[in-house]
């Protein structure tokens, strides 16, 4: 069984029935389905479970309600993502440490740094002020981190070391860097990987590299979806692969990719991977 350690299902873009990328080995690789339908085709795709992390502040109640209605399959993370931090009005923090508490809530998530577009610097001021005190509510729960850090490792790190030892686990969401960044986050922190539709993407090759050289204890299978596709299939045109949303569908091929770059079997990702997630969330 599989897990997808990081997706968006209850994301308005899978409301109704929405065009969805399916695994490689399908015959249609796109597929119309609802959020009801495909939970039920990740299920029969060997998906054992999802974890699905908070984006605005707004969105964790509607991965709280989703969590409820699907018990042992979809569980959730609260959070406010770095992009959102300088919108996000400061004493909201409050109403995030109530949903903390939420039985359904396994990790603080995510949280981060952004540095992909230009911001002014009182944003970044503001996404490193949501950064820690995420960071700090995680130690007061005893929770793991879902991060989410783009082109900003060097503050990143930073912060983790200032922090590291109030630091329960957690995972390097999307990483998509080279190996001394890479073992940075799992030598020195104790950190996951997440590895999703990237490595399926051809300009990879910093990414093949980490891949092959950090231990599988040290990685999770994620999609992001509906983000981070894999490269378009040549039998699908370019209108429809932009429209499609990736699902937990492509997890398997993702594990095999990590098995070809590792040489090893596939089944030794899968079981490895799936042993890492539930221990970093505590799923029995």
């Amino acid at each position: 069984m599989f897990v997808d350690s990081h997706i968006h299902l209850t994301h308005h873009l899978f409301d109704g029935e929405v065009p969805c990328i399916d695994s490689s080995k399908s015959d249609d690789r796109i597929i119309d389905k609802d959020r009801d339908a495909l939970m039920n085709a990740a299920k029969d795709a060997g998906v054992e479970f999802c974890i699905e992390p908070g984006i605005e502040l707004e969105s964790n109640d509607k991965i709280l309600q989703y969590a409820k209605k699907y018990p042992d399959f979809l569980y959730a993370a609260v959070g406010v993502h770095p992009t959102r931090a300088p919108q996000t009005k400061w004493k909201k923090r409050k109403e995030l440490e109530e949903l903390s508490n939420n039985p359904h809530v396994v990790a603080i998530g995510e949280l981060g740094l952004d540095y992909h577009y230009e911001r002014m610097k009182q944003h970044r001021i503001r996404q490193k002020m949501w950064f820690i005190w995420q960071l700090l509510l995680a130690d007061r729960r005893q929770l793991p981190l879902i991060l989410h850090i783009r082109l900003a490792d060097k503050d990143a790190i930073k912060i983790l070391r200032r922090y590291k030892k109030r630091i329960h686990g957690g995972v390097c969401h999307c990483f998509k860097g080279g190996i001394e960044t890479a073992k940075i986050y799992t030598e020195e922190f104790g950190l996951m990987l997440g590895i999703g539709g990237s490595l399926l993407q051809e300009e990879c090759k910093e990414l093949e590299e980490s891949v092959r050289d950090i231990p599988l204890e040290y990685l999770l299978l994620e999609t992001d979806g509906p983000y981070v596709k894999p490269d378009k299939p040549d039998d699908v045109t370019g209108k429809q692969w932009k429209k499609a949303r990736n699902t937990s569908l492509i997890i398997p091929d993702i594990a095999a990719r990590i098995a070809e770059i590792k040489e090893i079997d596939v089944a030794d990702v899968e079981k490895v991977t799936n042993e890492n997630a539930k221990r970093l969330f505590g799923i029995k």
